[in-house]
């Protein structure tokens, strides 16, 4: 066991963390500070102190860094092998807000022990993207835990580091732990316990100037130099190498052979090991007894009551220490040895470390796994093989195919930092198809559109189909709808799905891309056509037509189909929590909160947005989260949220200025038009639709519908009544019946009224209000034509006083359960002016917006662990929202609940 002294202070910091969680709150720490300064030794000795918790632990290694959600394997251990199967063996390609989500689940039924759950993450700047993009999304959900998170992690210095310094930025409730040097008194306990005989004053202070405090430099200065030397006041320098690896060495030459080997060959192996593996590749027949003195060295760690007793080294500065030291020939046998006592995967890069030339054999040995794994969507992995195979390869062909591969692979996984360096390498390849769409995938993950656009180009008009034609059209057709150039992206994902060489998924992405190419040139109903091979039934769709099926739900809610488009994005997000990888998969959320709006299911649909916005960070995909904040704009508007609404069209405003895409301008604008929709200002919607209506390009045809609903609304204000005539009749050659047949009706009434022709509007208002409300029906919309027609029959006496009466009461009522205070107030407003009074719409829930997105959930006839699932929490979180929920309401069943939501707004 290492001797742990001092951190007094920070014992403490992590201890006010763990009470907090024990008295029901979540907490996270995170232990900050360089190489070598005590991290580890921290977290072993305070969980030490956590007995009453169930505790997850996982240590992140330099060498697994492109082995995705290894950390949350760890994690996860045997805890997650039969309920939460996708946490003990993750797909590559899995989102890490559906791992997070299962991880959630797990937290929450380990919970149900009663005792708190401490989730243990050491040397987190050497985890797996996904296990941080995951962690991340984990500690943003924990609503109601009892969960302890502790981090260990070095500081973050760079740019490459930014998904680290996103996750250790993911909570609210972060304590900083910053571990420095150890203090003078600390420093002589040490002393005191590693050299015999006692320690001054002024030993300690000079053991503290000379080391700064360092654990492991002054570990290595009290092990390595006599004690008596070290008492000696008249040296003015002890004799010991300012080198840590020096250091070292010279504490491995008082070391027995037989420990420095030992050492050496965990140095090799570079992972916590069973002791008799190490033994093994040292040729020791002992090794236990030649790991007594590298224990009392502090070069080793050794956990004997684990099965198969696996040993390590201390600390990685050690273990790099030890390995430079190494004599190549050592290194190469040793590494030889290595790849025959460890598993397949992890073989590799000892084999590549023994070959000491080019070695074809193994270079296509690589390649053909590297291939494997990418046929397996384990794109990080198959890119580091490649990259090794490359490196071993005798001729220029080879290697550069290799190479270029692999720089493909790496680019796949949407992280630029692994292969943007090799850049040079890439320029220096012969000119051709692969090198031009590895070229132009970089510059379009730099943001050099352009540039990357001409070399994607280049590469999908001179491959002659294969490969290289399949990946540069699948980027080239990105990067043209992300421009709102429909009919060019329907044209390239046409000819790419031609080329072939398409794995089933990407051929569904490539057609969706094909499919909403067209949505964006034609129009959704026209781009349906590309769809026909989908079952109607969405639960009948297969798991890799899952992009098409998304692609689907958004026409049908642009045609204003609300239950089908439900049915679409809603089975889209349910198997995407299933693990099922669909690449639309995290847009959905963000759309079903739209569907939700337009259904007037407006607390659904905040939580629906808060889900998207939760997985979008996680992912780094922030375009992906425009839609969620334009419908809780819609939500805020309708409620009269005014300074809440404002503070989304910022955040709507600086997604714009970061990416400037077609759809984040069209939510933005129509976001802003819809605030000023609900303030009643004609002028203001007008205003804000300016950049939809300023030149051909701008003109999107996705969401043309509503688009020019509110333009005639903001003409008809205006008294551009002709004006308004034009865009109303374009709207009703286009619409396709839904809630939009509301929204034309009372358009078609507003004109006639402008016009002073009131027979007309009333006709318009009473052929559509005698359409009975269903599925499709927007409750704001009926309620607005309701309140439309009401108001008319007052104003000209066309109809009776209760006739007018009825309607608005109904359009008051509607406006009452869905809380949109503007239009109710209106609503009310004439309904007071004619001497009648509004129905009371009885006391509103007093329920927060987290009760309020569990009890939606439920009341749909969820179970508590679906609830869970769906809202990306604990089953705990649930439970306890939800007797919280049954106190504030005096109810006690699920039945009454959903009684309640219906009844009261």
């Amino acid at each position: 066991m290492t001797l742990f002294v001092g951190r007094a202070g920070e014992s403490d910091q992590l201890r006010a963390c763990a009470d907090e969680v024990r008295a029901g709150g979540s907490r996270l720490a995170v232990v900050e500070g360089e190489a070598g300064i005590g991290k580890s030794s921290l977290l072993r000795a305070f969980s030490a102190t956590l007995g009453d918790f169930t505790i997850l632990r996982a240590a992140a290694d330099a060498s697994e860094t492109d082995f995705p959600y290894g950390v949350i394997q760890q994690l996860a251990g045997r805890a997650a092998l039969e309920a939460f199967p996708l946490l003990s063996a993750p797909a590559a390609d899995t989102s890490p807000h559906v791992i997070g989500g299962q991880l959630l689940l797990l937290l929450g039924e380990l919970q149900k022990s009663g005792r708190p759950v401490a989730v243990i993450v050491d040397d987190l700047h050497w985890a797996d993207q996904p296990s941080t993009r995951a962690l991340g999304f984990v500690l943003r959900r924990l609503w109601s835990d009892r969960v302890l998170t502790l981090l260990a992690t070095r500081p973050v210095v760079d740019a490459a580091d930014e998904s680290l310094d996103r996750l250790l930025k993911s909570s609210d409730t972060a304590t900083k732990v910053a571990l420095g040097g150890l203090g003078s008194d600390e420093v002589a306990r040490l002393a005191g316990a590693m050299i015999e005989g006692p320690v001054t004053a002024g030993l300690s202070e000079r053991l503290h100037t000379y080391t700064g405090g360092h654990p492991l430099h002054l570990r290595t200065v009290l092990a390595e130099v006599p004690a008596g030397v070290l008492r000696d006041e008249g040296l003015h320098r002890w004799p010991v190498p300012r080198s840590l690896v020096v250091a070292i060495n010279a504490q491995l030459d008082r070391l027995p052979a037989e420990s420095r080997e030992l050492l050496e060959a965990l140095a090799v192996l570079d992972a916590r090991v069973p002791l008799s593996s190490a033994g093994r590749l040292a040729g020791l027949a002992d090794p236990a007894r030649a790991l007594g003195p590298a224990l009392t060295a502090g070069l080793a760690v050794w956990w004997p009551n684990e099965p198969q007793s696996p040993v390590g080294l201390v600390h990685a500065l050690q273990r790099d220490a030890l390995y430079d030291a190494l004599a190549p020939e050592r290194r190469r046998l040793l590494h030889a040895g290595a790849a025959e006592l460890v598993g397949t995967a992890a073989s590799w890069a000892h084999r590549v470390a023994a070959a000491s030339t080019t070695d074809e054999e193994l270079a296509a040995e690589l390649e053909r796994s590297g291939l494997a794994e990418a046929a397996l969507g384990r794109n990080a992995v198959a890119a580091t093989r490649l990259r090794w195979a490359s490196a071993l390869s005798e001729g220029r062909a080879d290697r550069e195919r290799r190479l270029l591969t692999s720089c493909a692979q790496s680019l796949l996984t949407l992280r630029a930092d692994t292969a943007l360096p090799l850049r040079p390498q890439v320029e220096d390849c012969a000119p051709g198809p692969l090198r031009s769409c590895v070229l132009g995938i970089m510059d379009m993950m730099a943001g050099r559109i352009p540039t990357a656009e001409a070399h994607l180009r280049l590469a999908w008009e001179d491959s002659g189909g294969g490969r290289a034609a399949a990946l540069a059209g699948l980027f080239l057709a990105q990067i043209t709808i992300a421009s709102g150039r429909g009919a060019e992206t329907a044209e390239i994902a046409r000819r790419t799905l031609a080329a072939g060489d398409l794995d089933p998924s990407t051929t569904d992405l490539t057609r969706a891309l094909l499919a909403t190419g067209r949505m964006w040139h034609e129009g959704p109903r026209a781009a349906l056509d590309e769809l026909t091979h989908l079952p109607e039934a969405s639960v009948d769709v297969r798991d890799d037509n899952l992009d098409t099926l998304a692609t689907r739900g958004v026409m049908r809610l642009f045609l204003g189909h609300l239950p089908a488009a439900r049915a679409d994005l809603r089975t889209v997000a349910l198997r995407d929590q299933q693990g099922a990888g669909s690449r639309l998969g995290p847009a959905t959320l963000a759309l079903q909160s739209v569907v939700h709006y337009l259904a007037g299911e407006w607390d659904e649909s905040a939580s629906a947005a808060d889900r998207a916005q939760a997985v979008a960070f996680s992912q780094d995909q922030l375009a992906f989260d425009a839609a969620g904040r334009f419908a809780a704009v819609c939500v805020d508007a309708g409620r009269g949220d005014w300074a809440g609404a404002g503070r989304r069209l910022d955040e709507l405003s600086a997604i714009v200025q970061s990416f400037g895409s077609p759809p984040d301008i069209v939510y933005s604008s129509l976001a802003a038009a819809t605030v000023a929709q609900a303030r009643a200002d004609p002028a203001g919607i007008h205003r804000s639709l300016q950049p939809l209506l300023e030149g051909p390009g701008l003109r999107y045809k996705p969401f043309r519908l509503w688009q020019q609903s509110l333009l005639v609304e903001a003409l008809t204000g205006a008294g551009r009544l002709d004006d308004a005539e034009v865009v109303l009749h374009d709207l009703r050659d286009e619409h396709d019946g839904g809630y939009l047949r509301d929204v034309v009706a009372r358009l078609t009434g507003g004109i006639a009224e402008a016009r002073h022709r009131p027979r007309d509007a009333e006709e318009a208002y009473r052929r559509a209000l005698g359409v009975e409300v269903d599925g499709d029906t927007a409750p704001l919309y009926r309620g607005r034509l309701e309140h439309a027609y009401g108001k008319l029959l007052l104003a000209t006496g066309i109809g009776s006083r209760r006739d007018a009466a009825t309607w608005l009461t109904r359009a008051h009522r509607r406006f009452s359960v869905l809380r949109a205070e503007p239009f109710r107030q209106r609503c009310e407003q004439d309904l007071a002016a004619a001497g009648l009074t509004a129905d009371d719409p009885g006391r509103p829930l007093t329920l927060t917006e987290r009760e309020l997105s569990v009890a939606h959930v439920i009341a749909q006839g969820r179970t508590n662990q679906e609830a869970a699932a769906e809202l990306y929490v604990s089953q705990k979180t649930v439970e306890y929202h939800l007797s919280r929920i049954y106190a504030k309401l005096g109810i006690s069943s699920r039945r009454l609940l959903a009684d309640a939501l219906k009844e009261r707004p």
